[in-house]
Order: structure tokens, then C-alpha cells, then sequence
């Protein structure tokens, strides 16, 4: 097959992006693979002319893109505005749907954040003209399902990179460092604690977190350490004694996959799709609230012996999700929409 890959951006770090370079990588022996982007760093992609129409959310695809895709067999998208031109190509397109948080960010009034949601609602139109619809969770599928022919495939994560390590004595968060994402949650946590929490990521949200630790006396033990590389993440995966998020809403949580690919529990809040990669009581912790997440943190952090079996078994359940495993069920999609 010609498979194309297109996303509006080919960015180190972003979750769409990490997906189509490792269903690309495992599917390039077998087909003929092209990726096009708009933006990229790193990996070589087919540059595309986009048009960036004014107030809209992201670049939409030019008349010379759809042209070149008409030569592919199968056009994979990872941007949901692209639906809007699938009635145009004369290929069967799959669009990978990684969803849009349900919570508003800092910021943000309530007008553009209504009209972000008529916005949306529209593009569920031309949706429903793509062969078939890809989500990464069953969360993210209960909301599209009347729009579109819809599988659940979820996010992989490659099993000989992210594997056990040692017991550093710290919590660890990764993600963006916005208000929905809980961080200032974890802090008043860690306040309370022995451990010291290390956040990884970057966003808005920094110079707020970084008083808030200095405010509860605990900056010496709050260590921001930024945008890492893979390798660097991996170490502390590896290291850290368990993972611990208080965001309010995820479309996959990815994070929560690769510490529990590292052998790492997990602790979460029961909303949105992270109870897809947490279950209650054998990998990690589902909490309703403040309340229950900051026990559940101290229940980790006393009890050694807990983090190792539930460390362990988060491993096994991560066996499931190998991106081998993801790439092959692609391809079934793939194939399918062909006949």
C-alpha cells in the first residue's frame, strides 16, 4: 500500500506527531510511506503549502496537498479540520482522532471558548464523509460515535526503551504546565510529604507554580526541570518511585502508560479517559478528589513493597500496548477500508 501520514505539524513531543513517526517506522518495510506537514523538526517530511485562514485554530491543506494525495491509496490524518476537504479526495481517509480537552484553560473567555464549541460541532459534518474514524480511547469514541464508522485503536509505547529502573525516591509528573493539568494539586500534595516531586514540561503555568512552592516552603523539593529529551525522560520514568497526575480531563494520558511501561504505579483522577490506563487498586490509584489523591500518594509513598507489585503489573498490562502491536492493527484498518 501508499499509505500517507498528514498532520498539521511533525514536532519532537507532540502526541500525534510521536504516533505517526512509530506507526511509520514499523510500517515502512511493508509500504510505501510519506509524511506531510505544514511544520516539522527532525525527521524528513514532505513540505505542503497550507492556507492559515484568519481566527482558525490551525493551517488547513492547500489545492496542491489534496492534489498530491490523490496518489496514495490510503491518507491517514491526525488534525480534525482536515475532515472538512475528505469529501474532496478520491482515496479512502482514516482519520486518528486524539480529542479536545472538555475543560477550559486559564484564560480563555467564554466566548471564544462557546465559539471554539460551534466550531467543532461543524466539523463533525464532513466528519461523517471519512471512511472511517480511529480513536485512541473509548472516552474519546462515546462522543464521535454517531458521527462516523469508529474503532478504538489505542496509543502504543516501545517496550525495549521504557523498562524498569531503580527507586529514586521522588514522585514525578510529565505534561503541560496549564491550569486543567492539576500541577498546583501536586504541589500542595508534595507539601505534606517526604518525597520531592519532579515536573516535567513546559507552559503558562510556571511562574504561578513556582511561587505556589515557594509560598508552601517546599521550592527545594519542587524541581522543574523543563522539556527533556527522550532519553532524559525515560531516566526518570525509570527512577522515579511513582506517577502522579491531577489533571482534570486526558484523551488518552499517555503518561500513565509509560510509567507503567517502566514498571512505575500510577495515580490519577477518575474523569475523562484515565480510567482506560489505570485500574483501581492493581497498577495504581483512581481518585475522586483532592482528598483521595493526596492519600493515595501517601499510601505510595509509605509502602515500598506496594509500589513494586503494583509497578509490576502496570508492566504487564503496558505488554498489550507495544507499538508492534499498534502498527499491526493500523494496518488491518488500512487494509480494510481498501475493500
Amino acid at each position: 500500500m501508499r499509505i500517507s501520514f498528514v498532520n498539521h505539524t511533525f514536532l519532537p513531543g507532540s502526541g500525534p506527531d510521536r504516533v505517526i513517526m512509530e506507526l511509520s517506522r514499523r510500517l515502512r518495510d511493508r509500504h510505501d510511506i510519506r509524511i506531510f506537514a505544514c511544520r516539522w523538526e527532525g525527521e524528513h517530511v514532505s513540505k505542503v503549502s497550507c492556507i492559515h485562514p484568519l481566527g482558525f485554530p490551525v493551517p488547513l491543506p492547500s489545492y496542491n496537498l489534496l492534489k498530491k494525495l490523490e496518489e496514495f491509496d490510503v491518507i491517514n490524518v491526525h488534525f480534525y479540520p482536515f475532515c472538512y476537504y475528505a469529501p474532496l479526495l478520491r482515496r479512502p481517509v482514516v482519520m486518528t482522532f486524539h480529542g479536545w480537552t472538555d475543560v477550559p484553560e486559564r484564560g480563555v473567555s467564554p466566548f471564544v471558548w462557546a465559539s471554539r464549541e460551534v466550531i467543532m460541532d461543524l466539523l463533525k459534518l464532513p466528519a461523517r464523509r471519512c471512511s472511517l474514524i480511529v480513536s485512541v480511547s473509548r472516552y474519546l469514541a462515546n462522543k464521535i460515535r454517531n458521527v462516523s464508522r469508529t474503532v478504538v485503536i489505542p496509543n502504543g509505547v516501545d517496550l525495549s526503551l521504557y523498562k524498569g529502573g531503580e527507586d529514586g525516591g521522588y514522585v514525578l509528573y510529565v505534561g503541560r504546565l496549564v491550569w486543567y493539568k492539576g500541577v498546583h494539586e501536586l504541589i500542595r500534595a508534595i507539601a505534606s510529604m517526604k518525597m520531592d516531586l519532579h515536573v516535567v514540561g513546559r507552559g503558562p503555568e510556571l511562574g504561578r507554580l513556582l511561587r505556589l512552592a515557594e509560598y508552601l516552603g517546599v521550592k527545594g523539593r519542587v524541581k522543574f526541570l523543563g522539556k527533556l529529551s527522550e532519553e532524559e525522560l525515560i531516566q526518570e520514568y525509570k527512577n522515579c518511585s511513582f506517577f502522579a497526575s491531577a489533571s482534570k480531563w486526558e484523551g488518552f494520558g499517555m503518561p500513565f502508560l509509560e510509567a507503567n511501561a517502566c514498571s512505575k504505579p500510577v495515580i490519577g483522577y477518575n474523569r475523562a479517559a484515565i480510567p482506560e490506563r489505570i485500574r483501581h487498586g492493581y497498577n495504581g490509584f483512581l481518585a475522586n478528589d483532592f482528598r483521595e489523591l493526596k492519600e493515595y500518594m501517601r499510601i505510595l509513598e509509605e509502602d515500598e513493597g506496594l509500589r513494586r507489585e503494583m509497578g509490576a503489573r502496570g508492566r504487564e498490562l503496558a505488554g498489550g500496548y507495544d507499538w508492534d502491536v499498534i502498527a499491526a492493527r493500523y494496518e488491518r484498518v488500512f487494509q480494510q477500508v481498501l475493500r
